[in-house]
């Protein structure tokens, strides 16, 4: 009987103790995106030309060829565009009536732009912006350059000149 309870004890003891623990596993997924942009870290620059006449009355190329500023921006995407538009330098005050054979207000130019190693530009002529030019992901200046100016062989009108140079980055998705 000894040896029954004995057993017996064993048994117990035995379905007492807990099973050993398996560990199993829970997964949580992480996912994320990041959209395709471009911004422009320095977005404006002023080019003042001043005295864009020369003794003569007409344009003097050389305050307006080969100017520069330089804007600052990126693009996070391989298929990044820019585009650039220029808008000619007009004047304040019309020309009169029969004065058009010897007056203009109008200066036109082509705007030059280099942005990741890559060169675009841009006449002033029309007003259409070029074509976007794929530029690629970057950070970086981009690079804005006049050049080309011509008021026609015509005497400039007095008064204050106003144009632009556009460039625009497209992320291009």
């Amino acid at each position: 009987m000894r040896k029954i309870l004995v057993l017996a004890a064993s048994m117990i003891a035995i379905a007492a103790t807990p099973a050993m623990a398996q560990s199993v596993t829970g997964t949580v997924n992480v996912t994320g995106s990041v959209a395709p942009k471009c911004k422009f870290v320095t977005a404006t620059a002023d080019l003042p030309l001043g005295e864009l006449a020369n003794t003569d009355g007409g344009l003097d190329p050389a305050k307006v060829d080969n100017q520069t500023r330089t804007l600052n921006g990126w693009c996070n995407n391989a298929a990044a565009t820019l585009s650039v538009k220029a808008t000619a330098l007009t004047g304040d005050q019309a020309v009169t009536t029969g004065a058009e054979a010897a007056f203009t207000n109008r200066i036109d130019y082509t705007a030059s732009v280099t942005a990741n190693s890559a060169s675009f530009s841009d006449v002033s002529t029309d007003d259409l912006a070029s074509a976007d030019a794929t530029v690629n992901m970057f950070s970086g200046d981009v690079v804005v350059t006049l050049g080309s100016s011509s008021a026609a062989s015509k005497k400039l009108v007095a008064g204050d000149y106003t144009g632009k140079v556009e460039v625009t980055l497209t992320p291009a998705v």
